[in-house]
This record gives structure tokens, sequence and C-alpha cells, in this order.
């Protein structure tokens, strides 16, 4: 099993600098997972399609950086992606899988019913119109647990979707087994360093205060972070910060891949 690791999106918040967004793609002898999709290349073509998310995103016309065109990249094509599995579905996570209509997409059952309602928040954190080609969806309820974590579902034996709400209701976090250790994507969980703590000058600091669901989940989550990543056996990354270091034991077999 291989892992790579790239940036789907740049983004360029009001608050100033460069956040990627980071994508997993683990290639495997008989499957090809994705962890979270990215934009389509049709929106970095054509930026106005995320609506009034544009002027906040500020993407670049850069379509290389489209998931399909990434793993193009390493050799992979479109059609030999097997699964993605969602962090959750907001548009620069989950837009992407318009590119893979064949791709099992699996997801919280939370946070695909979420994104269904009518309800005003609904409305503004999900754009309805990249699910709307029909996908191949897998909701999760969740009746497993991962290292004391309840409420998880296992993918497969070495992918895990791990309830992390609070940034959404049904947002999750993705675990990858290698060897005797894990790699968990937090996704939009948190935006901390889990060795460093609260950096006050990140870029997405205030939008990940504002667009929370729900506060108390949030802080329950965090506490759920915090636990984990003083296990020995657990590393963290989220979505939109590149990891200071990479694991050692990824170091042969994960690319950095940027702009």
């Amino acid at each position: 099993m291989t892992i790579h690791l790239f940036d789907v999106a740049t983004l360029r918040p009001l608050a100033g600098g460069e956040v990627p967004t980071l994508c997993l793609v683990i290639v495997g002898e008989d499957r090809v997972i994705a962890i979270d999709a990215g934009f389509p290349v049709s929106v970095f073509e054509d930026t106005s399609l995320i609506g009034f998310e544009r002027p906040f995103l500020r993407l670049r016309r850069t379509p290389e950086m489209a998931l399909v065109n990434r793993l193009a990249s390493i050799g992979v094509r479109r059609e030999d992606l097997t699964d993605i599995v969602l962090t959750h579905l907001h548009s620069e996570h989950a837009a992407g899988i318009v590119d893979f209509p064949e791709a099992t997409v699996h997801v919280s059952a939370t946070e695909l019913a979420a994104s269904r309602s009518r309800s005003p928040r609904a409305r503004i954190s999900y754009r309805s119109r990249f699910f709307e080609h029909g996908p191949n969806w897998a909701p999760h309820d969740g009746a497993e647990e991962w290292l004391g974590v309840p409420g998880c579902s296992y993918v497969t034996d070495d992918v895990v979707l791990v309830p992390l709400p609070g940034h959404t209701v049904g947002h999750c976090g993705v675990a990858v087994r290698r060897g005797d250790r894990w790699l968990l994507h937090t996704g939009d969980a948190w935006y901390r360093d889990p060795l460093t703590g609260f950096d006050a000058s990140f870029p997405l600091g205030l939008y990940e205060r504002v667009v929370k669901a729900d506060g108390a989940l949030q802080a329950q989550t965090w506490r759920t972070l915090e636990r984990l990543a003083l296990r020995p056996d657990v590393d963290t990354i989220s979505s939109h910060r590149f990891p200071p270091r990479l694991p050692i034991s990824l170091a042969d077999t994960t690319e950095r891949s940027s702009r």
C-alpha cells in the first residue's frame, strides 16, 4: 500500500496567506481510495460555480490541482479510483466527486442527511449542484469502535470513518492503518497542530469559529483529538495545514505535492 498526500486546492482566504486542501490517496493492490476530493476540474476553469464562496476562497485557475489530474500524475486513471471517503460535504472537500461518477462515495449518514436539509444553514453550507449527478453514495451510520472512539465505521479493515462532529454535524476524520500505526486525517475538525496548539495568526482561525455547526460538539471533538494525539501509535494531519513533519514511517511512501 502506498499513501500519497496532495494539495488539491490552494485557498487564498481574505485573512491573507495561502492555505492547502489536503487529500490522501491510498493505492492498494485491488483498490484506490481517496480521502476527500477537492474541487472538480470545472470549478478551476469557472470559479463562479462555487457561488458566494468565490470571493472568500479566491481560487486560482489551476486545473492541474484537481484530484483527477493529481491521480494522473502518479499513473492512476479516473476509472481506477474505486472509493472516495469524505470528511464532510463542504465544497472544497466534496465537490470533486463529480469527476468520478463510478466511484463509491463514503460519508457519514448524518452528514448526508444534513446536506439534503432545506434549512438556512444547509443552504449556506452545502453546494447541492455538485451532488446532482447521482453519486454512488455509501452512507455510514457508525456502529463500531476505533481506539476507544464510538460510532465509527470501517470502510475497509484499514480505513475507518471516525466521528468528529462540530464543524458540521456529521463531520468525520478518516483513519488509515499503516502497519502498527494509524494516520488520522482530521478534516476540518481542527486546524491546530496537536503539539503546538492554537495559532492565532492562522488565516482560517476566524472561519473555524464562525462556521461551526455546534460549539459543544466541537469542544468535545477537540478533547477526543487531544487524547488521540497523545497516543504513540497515532499521527494526525488536518485538511488546511501542511504537517510540519511527515511521520518517518511514511517518508518513503508519501508524496507531498503542491502547485
